[in-house]
Formats: C-alpha cells, structure tokens, sequence
C-alpha cells in the first residue's frame, strides 16, 4: 500500500468506469484526484492514520419492485479500495494459482454467469435432484470478525487488516443521516466483492467435503427389466441376420424389434438405489445450485447440512422460503435468470467403447441439462414498460424516431 504506482494504476483503471464520477458523500469526483493526493494518501498509510470516509448510500430499483442499496464512496476511498482489490486478488485469485475453486465464477477474472451455466451445461448429466440455494441478504449480513479471522489465514500484515477493518466500519449516509456499519459489506463499495468470495470460499470447501463424503460407486446399475428387453433385442437382432426369413416373417421380426426398442427408449435403464452417487456444485456471488444424482432423501440431507454450517460457522441463513429441492426432469430450476431441467428432448452423440474394445457412436438422450430463457418474466417487464402488450406483441414508441441511437438506448 505504500507504492504510488499502485494508486496510479487504480486512479488510470477507474476513471474511465461509468459511475466512477459520481460524486461521493464529500461532493467531490474522481477527475479532481492528483498526484498530490496521492502522496498525502501514502504518507496516512504509512502511520495509519487513514480514515475511509462515509459513503453516500442510494437505492437502485430491482426487477422484482424492490430495492438495492448502494454505497457511493468518494474518489479517494474508491482509488484506496481498488488498490486493496488488486492486492487481494493477487494474494487469492492469482493467474498463477488461485485459491478459490473451480466451481466459484462471480467476480473473477474469465469468469462470469456464462461460465456457470456452461459448467451445468457440460457437467450435470444424469442429475436428479436440483438444490436451489438462497442466502439471505449475504453481503449485508456478513461477520466482520469471522472475516478478519479467514484473511489472518493468509494475510499476516496487520496493517493491512487493520485498512479492511476501516474499510468495512466505515459506515454511510442514509437521508444525510451517518449509520454505523458492524456487520456486511457494503454493496457498492470496489472490495466488497472479493471479501465476498473470499468469506463463501468456505461454503465452497465445505460443500467439497460433502461431495468428496457422499459419492460412490463407478456406474449405476441397469434394472432387470432392462436387462431382459435388451437380451430380447438381440436375439430379434440375431434373427434378422439368418439368411433363410420369408419375407412375411422378416416384417414381423421388424415390428418386433421396433416395438422393444421403443419401449427400451421411454423406459429407464438404470436404478436409484444409492449404489451410484454423483453431486455437483456451483456457485456465482452468493448464489448457488447443488445437482444431485442420487436419492430425494440426500438432497434434503445436503440442504440441511448446508444450512447449519451457514449458520454455525459463517453467521449467514438460508432462506427456507426461497430455497427450493427440484425434480431435474419434472420441475425446472430458475438460477441466474436462466430455467434449467434435465429433460428427454436433449440429444448427443457419444462414442461408446464395448468389452471386446469395438468402439461406435450412439445417440443418447434423457439425461442432458436443459436452458431457457424465462420468456414469460421477459414479457412482462417489457409489458410494465410499456414495450410490449401482455401476448409480447410490441407496441411502437413513436416519440422516440427522432433520437439517435445512443439516445434511445441511454
């Protein structure tokens, strides 16, 4: 924190960010910081006698009709907060080797909502059973001990701590009414986001645990009914290879082998009977899914757990209202905007390796992750903007022909 080419760098990084000029609490902006500030900022570093100022909170309208609180800071706690930023993602989520896992992709580098769903996408074959998390307003509900004691850890200037400590006691002007901050982290604030990661990094290793706990077996096992149609068509399969059918008893053979592999198709081949286990996790900020290819009964158990360990050990609840065991081929799971199945439409072709090591292709469907935009929210926020009528047929905002582009999108 003493190097001026760092607050440089963060002065050269933020500034050209829209809303970085919005004035803070002071009524000062970013395009007024100089080089002189700096030095005075790193001289108050140096006997830590740096205050971060309140921020000025303001409320952002949500989708759902309500609100989001945000904190404004001034330009100098914001260049302050993105040199904090910088050092911690180079001490947790370095190119090099990060700390966090793969599974975490809010607010980090290459990663984003499209990475998570793509790892659904890609990962959630055969799931069962979809655990839709919610925490309760996570960001503000956060432990200021319990998050100085996860950086000890791995951070051991004191001083440093100390800088996080002020910068999450801070507080804020509410109505230009100062509010004392003991718990969470400002929303708003350029570190609150990886302060975040970091606290839920230990939901991330604790969920690991109950995967690494809870999973077995190599594949499910095939029902006997299964094994009995399958035998059926190969022994109708056998038969249509002999030379010597008529053509009647040939079309019979046929119908046969069609009407068993219909039926092989829309029956299951395999059995939940806890032999075979599989769970997956993401997570994006403080929301996540948990698939489960398994029994009802665990998935209730990995919520259960999840939800004492939240409280027991992170100071965070689960919301029971909000949090949601889904059927993945009956129900569908809403996360990050995005409706999620496992449904039989789904198609891919996979190359299959038998016991005398003959490999083929086969067409596989059933089991594979589903996506849908949620066209019916879509059309209804458009329609309570008057964009739409309430089918989606779009309604012409004739007073806008004379804008120009950037206009009518601003």
């Amino acid at each position: 924190m003493y190097k001026r080419d760092l607050f440089v760098v963060a002065y050269e990084k933020l500034k050209s960010v829209p809303g970085n000029m919005t004035p803070g609490a002071d009524g000062t902006t970013l395009d007024e910081f100089s080089l002189r500030t700096i030095e005075n900022t790193v001289a108050q570093m140096r006997d830590e006698s740096f205050q971060f100022s309140r921020a000025r909170r303001v409320h952002i309208p949500k989708a759902n009709g309500k609100t989001r609180p945000l904190g404004i800071a001034p330009p100098r706690d914001k260049i302050v907060q993105e040199v904090m930023r910088m050092i911690l993602e180079a001490v947790y989520d370095s190119p090099h080797g990060s700390s966090f896992r793969d599974d975490s992709h809010g607010f980090r580098p290459n990663r984003g909502c499209h990475t998570a769903l793509k790892s659904i996408r890609n990962t959630w074959s055969g799931v069962t059973w979809i655990i839709e998390g919610d925490v309760k307003a996570a960001f503000d509900c956060i432990d200021h001990d319990i998050l100085i004691s996860i950086l000890r850890r791995r951070i051991k200037d004191e001083r440093f701590i100390n800088l996080i400590r002020k910068a999450l006691t801070a507080g804020y002007y509410e109505f230009k009414r100062p509010v004392e901050s003991v718990v969470g982290t400002p929303q708003g604030s350029i570190v609150s986001p990886i302060l975040c990661n970091i606290f839920l990094h230990e939901l991330d290793e604790f969920v690991a645990g109950l995967i690494r706990t809870y999973e077995k077996g190599d594949k499910k096992r095939t029902t006997t009914e299964y094994n009995y149609r399958q035998k059926q068509i190969e022994k109708v399969r056998s038969k249509l290879n002999a030379p010597t059918h008529k053509a009647e008893e040939r079309k019979e053979l046929l119908r046969e082998l069609k009407a068993l592999l219909l039926t092989q198709k829309r029956s299951s081949p395999t059995r939940d009977d806890g032999s075979f286990i599989r769970v997956k996790y993401v997570r994006y900020a403080d929301d996540w899914c948990v698939g489960i290819n398994g029994p009802k009964h665990l998935a209730v158990q990995i919520r259960d757990e999840v939800k004492s360990f939240m409280a027991e050990k992170l100071g965070l609840t689960l919301s029971m209202e909000k949090t949601h065991i889904r059927h993945a081929k009956d129900e569908e799971a809403f996360f990050l905007g995005t409706r999620i199945k496992v449904g039989a439409d789904a198609q891919k072709v996979v190359r299959i390796t038998d016991k005398n090591g003959r490999s083929y292709q086969k067409r596989v469907t059933g089991w594979l992750p589903q996506m849908f935009a949620p066209c019916d929210k879509l059309v209804a926020r458009l329609n309570s903007r008057g964009f739409c009528d309430n089918s989606g047929n779009p309604i012409a905002k004739s007073a806008w022909i004379a804008l120009d582009d950037d206009q009518i999108v601003s």
